[in-house]
């Protein structure tokens, strides 16, 4: 009889699909709301490749010139980037690019992150493959791997950031699946494969070459002491890690003195003690709070613990292993003064493995016992079944839950959006374009003014801020380190609009507050009646930063080269322009020549006259400089002017046509 053909029922090939699957929805889990934030990027570390990868790309040098971090991930992201430019509108050309806390290029950190989601999920395909070597013969082990990574809450959090954090554990995860390939098998190819990741894995994070010590732990763990009379193979390996970490940071040898500085100062950052989520050495009950509380969760981090009793029973070769890398590296961690938590991925993927295999052999045992209690009394096939589907149910609820509730949460929160976000939204569909805002937030980066300058609030009254013409006030819970404002804030009245829930952690970003100051005409400092420009009244002007309202239009500076004339425009608008005008400053000395100027569009181009709204107060600033000029008098006019044809709107003042507007004279000592 002919052997029966192959079907899809093969074990073998529906444990694959199950883990694709497993791997599929992770990766969804980390796609959701990958644009968490944007444009703010509240982590600190996702600027920096994205910076190097964007100054690789518009100079050609591929030489970061920076090595706090080995760059393997660098050069991913840079080949993500450069394909971003071939299928999408070019960004780089945009001038200011990103800093810290926000970017102009959103759509550049978002390419970033679904490239760390994907290595994120293939992270549940690697824990899989590392989790059935441990024990082949244990019925679901790869399962349950893939699970706990799927559904793991912290690793879901970093699979959505521009860090090299998700590669560097994924790469240790894989050395180690290959170390239990030179344990089990002991080839060439098993050699040379673990060190050539572990050089990956030291490419991405310098810590990360820990993974180093797997290969020889498997080189004893498989040939005992009797191994050392063998170091060929190490050789071997220690070669092709050198190459892999060459592979992924080449400029540590071709500008070695570049890296030798990168690596000594990360050295150093690591050591000062001023910087991190925990500080001073050997913080072990913090660790240990966060992997009981965050990390792992109370059922994985037992799960791991009794994983690792049996590991210590059934495969002492592999538990060898996997203590090869875990002590050190925790041991590594704890000496130094600044710790992240972020640096503990690696840990927490390969924790995966005895968690796994606690699960795995609690369903088998258990699976046994209800398959021996049914052929006791005859019990049906369907209902053993049922049972051992019950038992396989309960093992993950007991064990996954925890991380399925924090991770639904966490994709509920992502979900629910950004407050500054939402306010940058409010602020387009609420707020007159040209209304001036101090916010309790950084200033947005960009080739042109930001809509709003960075104040402490109560530092300064309402009368002060109508004077400077803010139209609003955003108040910003990251300045006041509470939830509920102090009682400061109450005197700039009810909020217009709020944005952030009931706490904290219902929704991303500070909570914020915006309060209307109450803004018109009557607030400018040096009032100017009956003056028009265009479609708008010029009614007043601001000189300096002055406390005080001031009734006449002369302002004594005592200057220095370089100084700067602060000044104000407010303008209201009482017909729309039809064109974009530009807004000239004149500096005119005694026989009335202009010795400095000011010429620009409103707000730099953000908010162009034709945008002006009827009914509406734009300020603008028209600061000029004024360089080494003479002692004496200078008169200070206004006016408007279409850039194309030098053709200036109608301009009048108390109804007789001029060409521009006096607003003030200064006097230079």
């Amino acid at each position: 009889m002919p052997p029966a053909p192959a079907t899809s029922q093969s074990p073998v090939p529906r444990l694959r699909l199950a883990i694709i699957a497993i791997a599929l929805l992770a990766l969804a889990l980390r796609l959701w709301g990958i644009s968490g934030g944007l444009p703010w990027v509240d982590h600190p570390d996702e600027p920096n490749p994205v910076g190097y990868a964007i100054a690789m790309l518009q100079t050609g040098d591929r030489n970061p010139h920076a090595f706090q971090k080995p760059t393997l991930y660098v050069y991913l992201l840079t080949a993500v980037l450069a394909l971003h430019e071939q299928v999408a509108t070019p960004a780089l050309a945009v001038p200011t690019i990103t800093i810290h806390r926000f970017t102009t290029v959103p759509a550049l950190y978002i390419w970033g992150r679904v490239l760390t989601a994907t290595l994120g999920a293939l992270s549940v395909i690697a824990a899989a493959w590392a989790a059935r070597r441990t024990l082949p013969e244990l019925p679901g082990v790869a399962i349950w791997a893939a699970l706990i990574i799927a559904t793991s809450r912290f690793h879901m959090q970093h699979s959505q950031y521009v860090t090299t954090d998700v590669l560097s554990a994924l790469l240790v995860l894989l050395a180690f699946g290959a170390a239990l390939g030179i344990v089990q098998h002991g080839r060439p190819r098993d050699y040379l494969l673990a060190g050539l990741l572990a050089g990956l894995a030291a490419s991405t994070k310098y810590n990360a070459g820990v993974a180093a010590l797997l290969v020889p732990a498997a080189h004893l763990a498989r040939g005992g002491w009797r191994a050392v009379l063998h170091p060929w193979p190490l050789l071997a390996a220690g070669m092709a890690a050198l190459l892999g970490f060459v592979a992924g940071t080449p400029y540590a040898l071709l500008s070695f003195g570049e890296f030798r500085a990168g690596l000594l100062g990360q050295v150093e950052a690591y050591n000062d003690g001023v910087q991190g989520d925990l500080s001073g050495r050997w913080p072990l009950a913090g660790y240990a709070q966060f992997l009981w509380e965050t990390g792992l969760t109370p059922p994985l981090l037992l799960a791991t613990l009794a994983g690792l009793v049996l590991l210590a029973r059934r495969a002492p070769r592999t538990l060898a292993v996997w203590l090869a890398f875990v002590l050190p590296y925790a041991l590594l961690l704890l000496a130094q003064e600044s710790h992240f938590h972020r640096n503990l991925l690696p840990l927490i993927v390969l924790c995966a493995v005895p968690g796994a295999v606690a699960a795995a052999a609690l369903v088998a045992a258990g699976s046994r016992r209800v398959a021996a209690r049914a052929a006791a009394i005859s019990r049906s096939d369907f209902r053993v079944r049922a049972q051992q589907a019950g038992m396989v149910l309960l093992v993950a609820g007991l064990l996954l839950a925890p991380a399925v509730v924090a991770s639904a949460q966490y994709g509920a929160r992502l979900g629910r959006g950004d407050t500054r976000v939402q306010l940058l939204r409010w602020l387009q569909r609420e707020v007159p374009p040209g209304a001036r805002i101090a916010a309790e937030l950084p200033p947005l980066p960009g080739p042109l003014e930001s809509p709003w300058a960075a104040a402490t609030l109560p530092d300064r009254d309402l009368a002060w801020y109508r004077a400077q013409g803010y139209a609003y006030l955003v108040a910003s819970s990251d300045r006041w380190r509470s939830w509920e404002p102090p009682a400061a804030y109450a005197a700039f009245g009810m909020p217009t609009a709020q944005f952030g829930g009931a706490t904290p952690r219902t929704m991303f970003g500070p909570r914020l507050l915006v309060y209307a100051t109450g803004l018109s005409a009557t607030d400018a400092p040096t009032p100017i009646a009956a003056a028009r420009v265009g479609g708008a009244r010029l009614v007043g002007v601001a000189f300096g930063a002055s406390d005080t309202r001031s009734a006449t239009p002369a302002v004594a500076l005592d200057t220095a080269p370089t100084e700067v004339l602060a000044l104000r425009t407010f303008w209201q608008v009482e017909t729309a322009f039809d064109r974009d005008y530009y807004i000239f400053v004149h500096v005119l000395d005694a026989a009335g020549n202009r010795v400095a100027q000011r010429d620009a569009p409103p707000w730099q181009g953000r908010y162009g006259t034709s945008s002006w709204q009827p009914g509406t107060l734009v300020v603008d600033a028209n600061d000029v400089a004024l360089g080494t000029l003479p002692s004496g008098e200078y008169r200070v006019v206004v006016g408007m002017f279409a850039i194309e044809d030098f053709s200036r709107p109608a301009t009048s003042l108390h109804a007789a046509s001029v060409d521009a507007i006096e607003v003030g004279r200064i006097s230079l000592p």
